[in-house]
C-alpha cells in the first residue's frame, strides 16, 4: 500500500472521529437559563436577599460555595469537578467551604434555576456574591473558565450586589 493511501485513511479516519464525538456531544450545548426564570427573578430588587434566605432555609451556612445538581449525576457534573476544585483550593484559605445542595429536593430553587451544574456563592456575611455556571461554552472546558471571575466577587471587600450570571451557553443538564 502507498503512504499516500495509507494518510488519506487516517485522515478519512481522523475527521470521522472528530465529527462522531462533535455529534454525541450536541446536545449537550444548552442555555443555562433558557426560560429566562432566573434572569427575570434576578432584575428585582430583593432578589440577592431573598434566595440567600432560601439558601439559608436549605441548611447552607455563611462563607459557603454551594454546588448545586438534581439528585442523579449528569455528565456535565463530571466536567466541572475541576472548576470546583480549582474553586474550592482559590478560596479555602479565604474560609468558604464547598456545600452539595440537590435542586430535586428543594422545590424552592428549582423555581429559579432550571438547569445544572449551578453554583452559588454565600459570603461570610451570608450575602450572595455569584450565582450561575462554573464555566460556559462546549463541554465547560473548551469555553470561558468562570473560576477567576468568581474568586475576585467572592473575596471583593465592596459588595454591590451578587452578581447573576444568567447568560451563559455550555454543557448544562435539565432539573
Amino acid at each position: 500500500m502507498s503512504n499516500r493511501v495509507i494518510t488519506a485513511a487516517v485522515i478519512v479516519w481522523a475527521v470521522a472521529i472528530l465529527g462522531a464525538l462533535m455529534v454525541a456531544n450536541l446536545d449537550q450545548i444548552k442555555m443555562f437559563d433558557p426560560q429566562m426564570k432566573l434572569a427575570q427573578a434576578a432584575s428585582q430588587p430583593e432578589f440577592d436577599q431573598q434566595f440567600a434566605a432560601h439558601l439559608s432555609a436549605a441548611g447552607v451556612g455563611p462563607g459557603s460555595l454551594v454546588h448545586m445538581r438534581a439528585s442523579q449525576r449528569c455528565y456535565c457534573d463530571t466536567l466541572t469537578e475541576p472548576h470546583q476544585q480549582e474553586l474550592t483550593q482559590a478560596l479555602a484559605d479565604k474560609g468558604y467551604r464547598v456545600t452539595q445542595l440537590s435542586l430535586t429536593e428543594h422545590s424552592t430553587l428549582r423555581r429559579y434555576i432550571d438547569a445544572f451544574p449551578a453554583l452559588a456563592v454565600v459570603d461570610k456575611q451570608g450575602k450572595l456574591r455569584y450565582l450561575g455556571p462554573y464555566a460556559t461554552g462546549y463541554g465547560c472546558f473548551t469555553g470561558n473558565n468562570l473560576v477567576a471571575e468568581i474568586s475576585q466577587l467572592a473575596t471583593a471587600t465592596d459588595y454591590y450586589g451578587a452578581s447573576v450570571n444568567t447568560d451563559a451557553k455550555g454543557c448544562f443538564c435539565a432539573v
